[in-house]
């Protein structure tokens, strides 16, 4: 090999190994963000007095359940107790101990209610469950269908009580089964 094409291949390495650094870095970066994420999660879980955003709070809960689920760490038996239990494990829904059918898209909606439970959830922070894609993303109204086959199923497999409140202008809230049952 010449000199001339020995040089043209040190630089080429060179330039591979300095983007190599540069993914690496980036990674690491990522990899302590998504630590210092988890760990603000984790404190506001336990009750920690800082105010957020309404942005803040949607992108909270879309980190803290997708963290929970990539970090293979084990979720609660059940979402929720009393007539209504979420499964996470089994993926499936159960009133007074009995399943019901249900949806996949329908499951992840509950899943998302049951995870905040009594706790808004907002129309963006269900589309951002549901369609993780940019380019997957359908026309927000969505939610409402999904909301009201829910309401139906749920209301229909438990003698027709509603365990989804409307929060007009914000979201829908999953109530806690003595909420449910005071109703």
């Amino acid at each position: 090999m010449s000199s001339d094409n020995l040089s043209a291949r040190l630089v080429e390495i060179e330039a591979m190994l300095d983007r190599s650094r540069r993914r690496f870095e980036e990674g690491t970066r990522l990899v302590e963000e998504a630590h210092q994420s988890l760990a603000e999660i984790q404190q506001l879980l336990i009750g920690s007095p800082v105010t957020l955003s309404a942005e803040d709070n949607e992108e909270a809960a879309s980190r803290l359940l997708a963290s929970l689920k990539a970090s293979g760490s084990e979720l609660p038996e059940t979402l929720c107790g009393g007539r209504l239990a979420v499964d996470p494990v089994q993926r499936l829904i159960r009133i007074d101990g009995h399943p019901i059918g249900i949806t996949e898209m329908e499951y992840r909606v509950l899943e998302l209610l049951a995870f905040a439970r009594n706790n808004v959830v907002t129309r963006q922070m269900l589309l951002k469950h549901l369609y993780r894609r940019a380019d997957d993303q359908p026309q927000p109204k969505i939610i409402d269908v999904f909301i009201s086959k829910l309401r139906k199923k749920l209301r229909s497999a438990s003698g027709g009580a509603e365990f989804i409140e409307t929060i007009p202008q914000r979201g829908w809230i999953l109530r806690d089964i003595e909420t449910a049952t005071a109703a």
